[in-house]
């Protein structure tokens, strides 16, 4: 499979995941039954939900953009350096998202048991809420150097 596309659906599994929970903090924040329930908290993952997908779109097309000028970019050496950066701060990149991915959960989980927001989206909230879970748990095992990867291969 070309490096292109495992790109591109690399970056779309986030954009997608990244736009259907702005969606449904957009949901919250319109309802005039939720305004009590973590305002300011609300306000600030529904920002950073925008903020991340607005980046994953840009990078996106930067991925089309360099893979249509450069033919081999896996060798370019600023995607090297790129590269080394990441996988050496990878466990701290790891416990930001899982404590990111832990607030999200806590949200959804007030959320979905407050009475005035119960019944706003109530399919979305799950999802979000298991999907959240999910990634504590695949957090704490990359953390904790547990190779889980190998018994779905």
């Amino acid at each position: 499979m070309k490096l292109q596309y495992i790109l591109l659906f690399a970056t779309l599994i986030p954009l997608l995941t990244n736009i259907y929970i702005a969606k449904y903090l957009h949901d919250i924040r319109e309802s005039g039954k939720c305004k009590d329930t973590d305002s300011e908290l609300v306000t600030f993952y529904y920002d950073f939900y925008i903020l991340s997908v607005v980046i994953l779109v840009v990078s996106l097309i930067g991925v089309f953009i360099a893979f249509a000028k450069y033919t081999n970019i896996s060798n370019h050496k600023n995607t090297m350096k790129l590269t080394d950066l990441f996988m050496s701060n990878s466990k701290l990149i790891e416990v930001f998202g899982f404590v990111f991915g832990a607030g999200l959960v806590k949200i959804v989980y007030d959320l979905k048991s407050d009475a005035g927001c119960k019944g706003i989206d109530p399919s979305m909230a799950s999802n979000i809420y298991y999907y959240g879970i999910f990634g504590l748990v695949v957090s704490v095992l990359n953390i904790m150097n547990i190779d889980y990867y190998k018994y779905f291969v």
